[in-house]
């Protein structure tokens, strides 16, 4: 078991924030950032990985894959994409955000609520946590992961 918590990222809306506290502090060290400006002051840092919501910074996720991976520091740290907010993505919507985030660079992307309908509330959180876990390890590169059903 690791006695050191992983480095997170965690860009996000300020209102997933404490969601996500609730859920990981526990687990991992967790730096957050809301907007672009903090983003990039932050990639020039050292984290295990980088996790980012579709609705971050004005839905700016896109943006956040290419600085992070422009970056000497973070260009190879696995980026987590995951979209918390709203409803289900239709699987059309779906296969064109994955497809998006893989080409440029994300290890995995998830939508959360299509996990909660399948696992339940609890498994979503618990698998969602441990993806971030396996990405962290050497060569725990993930692939597309939430396929639709």
């Amino acid at each position: 078991m690791l006695t050191e918590k992983l480095n997170i990222l965690v860009a996000e809306v300020p209102g997933v924030i404490p969601v996500v506290q609730e859920a990981w502090s526990e687990h991992f060290s967790m730096t957050f950032c809301c907007s672009m400006r903090e983003a990039d002051r932050l990639l020039a840092r050292h984290f295990d990985v980088i996790v980012c919501g579709t609705h971050f910074a004005e839905s700016k996720m896109f943006d956040l894959l290419r600085h992070a991976k422009a970056s000497p520091v973070s260009c190879d740290t696995p980026i987590l994409c995951v979209r918390v907010l709203d409803g289900e993505l239709d699987s059309s919507a779906f296969q064109g955000i994955s497809l998006a985030a893989a080409a440029l660079g994300a290890a995995a992307f998830v939508d959360l609520n299509r996990w909660r309908r399948e696992y339940g509330f609890d498994a979503a959180r618990e698998k969602l946590r441990d993806l971030v876990l396996s990405l962290a390890e050497p060569h725990g590169k993930a692939s597309i992961v939430s396929e639709p059903s």
